[in-house]
């Protein structure tokens, strides 16, 4: 693509082509374009021809019509080929493709650009790339239903992995999950070397994960898109909303240290965008006030301390029975048989609200913290709750991240109905909300896919 370019009415006075020397001399344009020359090819004066750095000149007039318009074109390098004459439907509608690309950098040209769009769709109904645009430029408009049927619109004329990938994330935003992962695979079916296809592979599955069951294999699926988008595509690598995302899964499955690596990522290759800083800094708070909490026992200290661990008896287990085991005779990972008894010394939640967070003692005084997700907003329990945890699995947390470190013993629960609280089971309160997860913002205007390229 050219650098810089002008265009001119040239000859609009006899002997002013002299005037365009120094100018050309000074910005040295890679496209000199001209109108209005007044003369066929074989009588543009010499020193148009002789112009600096534009070796590569075409020059057309009608024919029979001496000294009445004419065009000029004038390139540092040779291009890749040139058409005279008048422009077939088709030629016009590529030309209002690339009309309305620039129509929406212009302020206030997108209507503009979409009733190109649309004339070029009339001209030419199989140019898929106008159906792409199309649709981006409704999607921006809250059209959505709209911007599906253009991406539709586009692979109904042949393979297009762009088109492929907005169709996902415009299927992904209307909640047809199903449907969104399978355009991702197909996207990275047609273009397996391209990592915006892999990013979008990556998104589907995240989006499914959090509301289809939190299926470990999709959280799997997940982080293998992100990390083969990033292996074979070094933009893909660059994109601050892949490190974003895959902070969102990464903090959810308490894998903290990668989570803050990548929000630190994208707040570094965005340094504008204020989410993934803000998450940084949340993050970074709510593992200092929770190994704080930990270490003094959420404040609790004493006589009260020392009342609320001496009283565990066995019947606090309620259904889970048996006799409650404590944290130094468990296992990292899981204890298959075994259950944990213990009472509430604090609770804490972060401020995206997952997982809400206990710190709990057991009758010996080993505190742990035990992040229950999916909680109603109703569901809760007190300090000084006796709290039952069947089969715990033990995860020993060692985050280092930018000179702090933060060391504790965790314990996940799915759901707090596995729980027992007095002796007795939560009510079935409903599982609470997944962490927020965006829905894909309408798409940026960007540069359009080779016209007829492959996909």
């Amino acid at each position: 693509m050219p650098k810089r370019g002008r265009k001119e009415n040239g000859g609009d006075k006899e002997g002013e082509w002299h005037q365009y020397k120094p100018w050309v001399q000074e910005e040295a344009p890679d496209v000199l374009c001209l109108q209005e020359t007044k003369c066929a090819a074989p009588e543009v004066p010499p020193e148009v021809r002789a112009l600096p750095g534009l070796p590569h000149q075409f020059w057309a007039s009608p024919e029979g019509r001496p000294g009445y318009s004419g065009v000029g074109l004038l390139a540092r390098h040779e291009p890749l080929s040139v058409t005279y004459g008048i422009v077939s439907p088709q030629g016009r509608a590529r030309a209002l493709l690339l009309r309305a690309r620039a129509l929406e950098a212009a302020p206030g040209g997108r209507g503009r650009a979409e009733a190109a769009l649309g004339r070029a769709l009339k001209l030419q109904p199989g140019l898929a790339p106008a159906w792409t645009r199309l649709g981006e430029a409704r999607w921006r408009r809250g059209d959505l239903d709209g911007a599906r049927g253009c991406f539709r619109g586009a692979l109904a004329h042949g393979e297009d992995a762009e088109a492929r990938r907005l169709l996902s994330m415009a299927l992904r935003g209307g909640g047809a999950l199903g449907e969104s992962l399978a355009q991702a695979e197909a996207a990275v079916r047609c273009a397996p070397h391209d990592g915006r296809s892999w990013y979008v592979l990556g998104n589907a599955y995240v989006s499914l994960f959090f509301a289809g069951g939190q299926s470990p294999e999709a959280a799997r699926r997940a982080l293998g898109a992100y990390a083969q988008a990033e292996k074979i595509d070094p933009a893909a690598a660059a994109n601050p909303d892949l490190h974003l995302n895959r902070a969102t899964l990464l903090q959810y499955q308490e894998r903290y240290g990668a989570a803050l690596e990548g929000l630190a990522r994208a707040a570094a290759l965005a340094p504008d965008w204020a989410e993934p800083r803000m998450r940084h800094a949340r993050l970074l708070d709510y593992l200092g006030r929770l190994c704080t909490l930990l270490s003094n026992r959420g404040k609790v200290r004493g006589k009260r301390l020392r009342g609320l661990l001496g009283s565990l008896p066995p019947s606090l287990l309620g259904p889970l029975g048996g006799s409650p085991a404590l944290l130094g005779s468990l296992r990292l990972g899981a204890n298959p048989g075994r259950a944990l008894l213990g009472r509430v010394l604090f609770s804490l939640t972060p401020e995206e609200r997952v997982p809400f967070t206990l710190g709990v003692a057991d009758g010996a005084g080993a505190v742990a913290a035990v992040s229950v997700f999916n909680a109603a907003p109703s569901w809760g329990v007190l300090v000084g709750d006796a709290l039952g945890l069947p089969e715990p699995r033990l995860r020993q947390h060692l985050v280092q991240h930018q000179g702090k470190t933060f060391s504790f013993l965790g314990i996940r629960v799915a759901t707090p109905l596995a729980l027992v609280v007095n002796g007795r089971r939560p009510p079935p309160l409903g599982r609470g909300p997944p962490p927020a997860c965006s829905a894909p913002p309408p798409p940026s205007p960007a540069p359009p896919p080779p016209i007829n390229g492959p996909c």
